[in-house]
């Protein structure tokens, strides 16, 4: 009668050489990986360029509506001074 094997996982495990399980160094890495990455994105979330850069661009955009509310209502006070002096030169 043939005796049946249930394996028996950590006597098994235990008997193997300690560079043949090789899960330490993969938890390792992956230990490290998500320490760099976790750190990582607290220095992105810190970072304030971002919004510097969304200041600027607001600031930009008052200026530019500036610049245009100031053109048109100038614009015809412009056009005249340039029919004047058109008119002054000689033709």
């Amino acid at each position: 009668m043939e005796q049946e094997h249930s394996p028996n996982f950590t006597t098994e495990q235990s008997a193997l050489p300690e560079d043949m399980k090789g899960g330490e160094p993969v938890l390792k890495l992956f230990a490290f990986t998500q320490a760099f990455a976790a750190n990582a994105a607290d220095v992105l979330r810190r970072r304030e360029e971002g919004q510097t850069m969304a200041e600027y661009g607001v600031v930009l955009a008052v200026i530019t509506l500036a610049v245009i509310a100031a053109i048109s209502l100038l614009s015809e006070n412009v056009r005249n001074a340039i029919e004047n002096v058109a008119g002054i030169l000689p033709g």
